[in-house]
């Protein structure tokens, strides 16, 4: 993972007992690719657990057609895995980073012996940009985290970091030429970035910095107030900042600012932000009416427009190629400038068609906690999907007033002619963003992964790779890979258990493998406080924050449950003992959470799932009887099914959160399908 453009096996197989023997010709340079070996093999090490050192060498040939491409970076490669050793041949040195990224996945886990298919592989990506957007502006991200991040990236093949580094919450990049910048929080020193960039360079990951105006600048013009403007916001006690067009002195702020950090971060792209000024910021800035007369802009769109063109040009005049969200593509800006659409397809479609280099973000906001097959199933070239459907739209804009405000035409997505040839050349490819509103440090392992994994694929792969089924079972093992490599997707998960539940963190656990946060924002409770006036500070370690978004044992069950059901009876003991288990969880849990007000608060979706558990033991009991489930009990099962099903819903889609009550915890329990399908089938038992 990401699927190869080409695999071709011969049925034979590669034994390895001793290390792997690097040898290089034609890349570059040394010492970048001899750092890639030593991790390859670290990995290797992990990843099996055996002591390699003493056996016999395996020679390992890699090849390099040039140094690198300025295209595309290199990153096709060509690997052979032969009776004689592993021979690589890539276009470029990062094509060899990539074809390792591969050889670690064939090597798997291997605690037996490590013994690799024969097969040539041919392979490149999709898209040149295949993102990851982290968002240390909210909750601070510490280096040692953004590394692990970055060691990710690299074995699953994305090429792009970006870093949101300034909002309303605070400026993260240290400013020797505005220190009050970083007055405010924690900050990454320049010599923390200069750091942070020389090791993803070396991984085949860039890193392009974010710094968002004129808008999500409230840490700005706290520090600087002479440059902005800060006003009560229309959501109760929040306030709304914007930097101030009309005063000289931010235009100076501004160019001192892009020149400090143009010259910091070397990669030719700048993120300028662009998106979501509150309505009506401006109104009584100092010199705004005045001005706004002057230039003969005619309302707010205007300004940003303005706005927009003279930071592209700072930017420019720096040597850098402005990004900005999909606002840009309608304010004038060179078309040499890369949008980021975020809200629609359409958005992707429209920026394209105004030949716009185009990032494709929208539906891949991994933060509203959908699962992967949702961002899996949305290729980046779709004209539609991603987006408010216009009837859903209409819906919620007839329940309130306040809903009718919130829900902006930008926000919905209508059918269109899919992608020209020249607008498919203008889509540079896909960024996932984790922004960081309910995702502490902690939290970001295992919010990103392996769901990133799958994403991965989406940006480099072909369009036609789409089975969800194939994709889940390639990414259990994938996620497990990642975890014996060092991601913590796994471990932050066991760690905030036993912080949770010290008396016994089994119970919880087994409550929590097979269940999943609520979606949509829904368990960001600022939002609802904020719209009832009130600000509140939210933990982050509630057995919600503790359970995966993605629960890959419920995956699985619901997997046997199907083969099962097709006739493969044998499946019956291990399933009828896994669901006894979690209908005897109830009981423990309910120990456990005894005097506990957070755990208490998931004494319904434990009970729930005892319930639903009995349910399945009845079920493949008729069918290992032959017999079929009572029809009172069969009423029984599918009554509590619908409830799953109206909690699943409750969050599914944007907005509904605000209108649906939640289910208790904040949590949904994952092993609805699997039990549908055995019900039914329960039903036709012995007919």
């Amino acid at each position: 993972m990401p699927h190869a453009i080409a695999v071709s096996p011969n049925g034979e197989k590669l034994g390895v007992s001793g290390p792997f023997l690097v040898q290089w010709k034609g890349c570059g340079p040394a010492e970048k690719l001899d750092a890639a070996a030593r991790r390859f093999q670290s990995d290797v090490d992990r990843q099996t657990g055996l002591r390699l050192q003493a056996g016999a060498p395996v020679p390992l040939r890699i090849g390099c057609l040039q140094t690198e491409n300025a295209a595309d970076r290199g990153e096709a490669y060509r690997l052979e895995v032969r009776a004689d050793g592993v021979a690589i041949e890539a276009d470029g040195s990062t094509g060899a980073l990539r074809a390792l990224a591969t050889l670690r996945q064939l090597v798997g886990l291997s605690p037996d012996g490590i013994r690799i298919p024969l097969q040539r592989i041919d392979d490149k990506p999709r898209f040149a940009w295949r993102g990851v957007l982290l968002d240390p502006a909210r909750n601070f991200i510490s280096i040692e985290t953004l590394k692990r991040q970055i060691d990710a990236m690299e074995r699953v093949k994305l090429n792009t970091l970006h870093l949101h580094l300034s909002d309303d919450q605070g400026f993260r990049v240290e400013s020797r030429r505005y220190p009050r910048l970083n007055a405010g929080g924690p900050f990454y020193t320049q010599a923390d970035i200069r750091e942070l960039i020389g090791y993803a360079e070396a991984r085949g990951v860039r890193i392009i910095p974010e710094f968002d105006v004129p808008g999500h600048s409230r840490a700005m013009v706290e520090a600087y107030p002479e440059i902005g403007v800060l006003v009560q916001s229309p959501i109760p006690g929040l306030k709304a900042a914007a930097l101030n067009p009309a005063s000289p002195a931010m235009w100076r702020f501004l160019e001192g600012l892009f020149a400090e950090m143009a010259a910091l971060f070397p990669d030719p792209h700048f993120h300028a932000g662009g998106d979501e000024v509150s309505a009506g910021v401006w109104k009584d800035a100092p010199g705004m009416t005045e001005w706004i007369a002057r230039e003969g802009l005619a309302d707010q769109h205007a300004v940003e427009s303005w706005f927009a063109r003279r930071a592209g040009r700072i930017l420019k005049a720096q040597g850098k190629t402005m990004i900005g969200w999909e606002e840009m593509a309608a304010a004038g800006v060179d078309k040499n400038v890369v949008v980021q659409a975020w809200q629609t397809s359409n958005a992707m479609a429209n920026a394209t068609a105004g030949n716009h280099p185009t990032l494709m973000s929208a539906g891949y906001y991994l933060n509203l906690l959908m699962p992967a097959e949702y961002h899996y199933a949305l290729d980046p070239a779709q004209t539609s999907g991603a987006g408010l459907t216009p009837d859903h739209a209409a819906t919620l804009r007839k329940l309130s007033p306040l809903l009718a405000a919130m829900v902006a035409d930008a926000q919905v997505d209508r059918p269109r002619a899919p992608l020209t040839p020249e607008q498919e050349r203008n889509l540079l490819g896909g960024e996932m963003a984790l922004w960081g509103e309910i995702a502490t440090d902690e939290l970001i392992d295992h919010q990103l992964w392996p769901r990133a994994a799958a994403l991965a694929e989406r940006f480099w792969s072909n369009r036609s790779v789409r089975d969800i089924d194939d994709m889940y079972a390639r990414l259990t093992v994938v996620s497990a890979q990642l975890s014996a490599s060092g991601v913590r997707n796994v471990s932050a998960r066991t760690r905030m258990i036993e912080r949770l539940a010290p008396a016994d963190p089994e119970a919880l656990a087994t409550l929590l493998e097979v269940a999943g946060p609520v979606r949509n924002m829904a368990h960001d409770h600022r939002i609802r406080a904020m719209l009832a006036g009130k600000t509140i500070v939210q933990s982050l370690n509630a057995p919600a924050d503790a359970a995966p978004v993605d629960s890959l044992v419920a995956r699985r069950f619901t997997a046997e449950a199907k083969r099962l059901a097709a006739g493969e009876r044998a499946l019956a003991p291990q399933l009828a003992a896994r669901l006894a288990i979690w209908q005897a969880n109830d009981t423990r849990f309910k120990a456990l959470a005894k005097g506990h007000p957070m755990l208490e608060e998931a004494l319904p979706t434990s009970a729930q799932l005892a319930a639903l558990a009995k349910l399945g033991l009845d079920a493949v009991a008729a069918l290992d009887a032959g017999e079929p489930l009572a029809a009172s009990r069969a009423a029984e099962g599918r009554a509590l099914l619908e409830t799953l099903r109206k909690q699943e819903a409750a969050s599914w889609r944007p907005f509904d959160p605000f209108i649906s009550q939640q289910p208790p915890a904040d949590l949904i329990l994952k092993i609805g399908p699997g039990l549908e399908v055995l019900l039914e089938a329960a039903v036709r038992a012995g007919g």
